[in-house]
């Protein structure tokens, strides 16, 4: 199986967020809603060599609750 199959699965079945979705979920956490171009960044470039996990579906980009947590594990892991 190859990753864009697994990640596109693993996003699917979990919790889909819309990257407005996504930036909602963050304000809820820490009361501060990142900007959108810097959720696309995080899925498009990463930082620090983490990516947020994606999928693109039309002219939408998905994510999810779970790789939301994924992401902010990763980047507290490296600091």
């Amino acid at each position: 199986m190859s990753a864009t199959v697994s990640t596109t699965s693993r996003i699917l079945t979990e919790d889909v967020l819309t990257l407005q979705d996504a930036r909602r979920e963050l304000a809820k956490a820490t009361g501060r809603r990142p900007d959108k171009s810097t959720c696309y960044r995080w899925c498009l470039k990463g930082v620090g060599g983490t990516k947020l996990e994606h999928i693109r579906l039309g002219d939408r980009i998905l994510t999810s609750r779970q790789a939301l947590t994924r992401f902010i594990e990763a980047r507290t892991a490296k600091s």
